[in-house]
């Protein structure tokens, strides 16, 4: 669970996928400097909307549940990410009830979740903390996503990876990120200090 702060989450991994896929006449060797720092900023922009998202939902949830016990005090808690004069109306005019805005709160801590997720596993693939993919660590996180890397340059590249986490977000798959994740640990891959470094600078924990 995601917690905005100095709060922790823990992230595990199981599961198994093994896909080989090789291409003919790639230059690998020229591929991957761009495509690693891309690769995260995408999620690291999804990831600051998610956590919008998730703030204004839990504040909202727990704005609701103030007012069913204090009836008549429609100021109860005022919302730090709400900037019109009366706040009172801030949360009520963004969800019908209680029950959609639990709802909101539950999807925003799961797609947050997922995208913190697959910002770990962009950071592992990247196997020597080099802050780029050669060649064998762009095959293998392709691989791992069952993504096929046809022949191009880094941009389509980059493209066929940023599709792949928009759709796995898209349906909150977390089996296939579990699988890949496996998949490069199998191969070797840890998350290494410099990682988690990584992780702490993009949930604001460090």
């Amino acid at each position: 669970m995601y917690r905005l702060g100095s709060r922790k989450r823990a992230l595990g991994f199981t599961g198994g996928l093994v896909v080989a896929l090789l291409t003919g006449g790639m230059s690998w060797a020229a591929i991957g400097n761009g495509v690693f720092q891309g690769f995260l900023h995408h999620i690291a922009r999804q990831i600051d909307r998610d956590k919008v998202d998730f703030a204004v939902a839990e504040s909202c949830t727990s704005w609701f549940y103030e007012q069913l016990k204090n009836p008549g005090r429609p100021d109860v808690k005022r919302l730090s990410f709400v900037t019109e004069e009366d706040r009172s109306h801030a949360c009520a005019g963004r969800y019908p009830g209680i029950n959609e805005a639990r709802q909101a709160f539950a999807h925003s801590q799961s797609t947050l979740s997922l995208s913190l997720t697959f910002y770990q596993l962009a950071l592992v693939a990247d196997r020597d903390d080099d802050e780029q993919y050669d060649a064998g660590e762009l095959r293998d996180i392709m691989a791992s996503l069952n993504v096929a890397p046809l022949p191009g340059d880094d941009l389509q590249l980059l493209a066929k990876l940023k599709r792949k986490f928009d759709d796995v977000r898209e349906a909150v798959e977390f089996t296939i990120l579990t699988d890949s994740m496996q998949v490069l640990y199998n191969k070797g891959y840890r998350f290494t200090d410099a990682d988690q470094a990584a992780m702490g600078r993009v949930t604001g924990e460090s």
